[in-house]
């Protein structure tokens, strides 16, 4: 089952959701390396997992800037 990500209904722009997410996934990846000389496994995974994560950011931030630029 695919989650889909909708847009907040407040007064957060979707673009600066985005950021929120990417700078929170960033933080975290600074705790994991900044705690372990040795990463085990799980961290490697975690890391992997989070770094994913930030390029889908990445990737809906780039759709979302063309998708508003093509509407102009």
């Amino acid at each position: 089952m695919k989650a889909v990500n909708k847009p907040l209904q407040n007064s957060t722009s979707w673009a600066d959701t985005l950021k929120a997410r990417k700078a929170h996934l960033a933080a975290l990846l600074k705790t994991i390396n900044a705690t372990s000389a040795n990463i085990s496994q799980i961290q490697m995974l975690t890391i992997k997992a989070i770094k994913a994560e930030a390029a889908h950011i990445e990737a809906e931030h780039d759709a979302d800037v063309v998708k508003r630029w093509l509407k102009k």
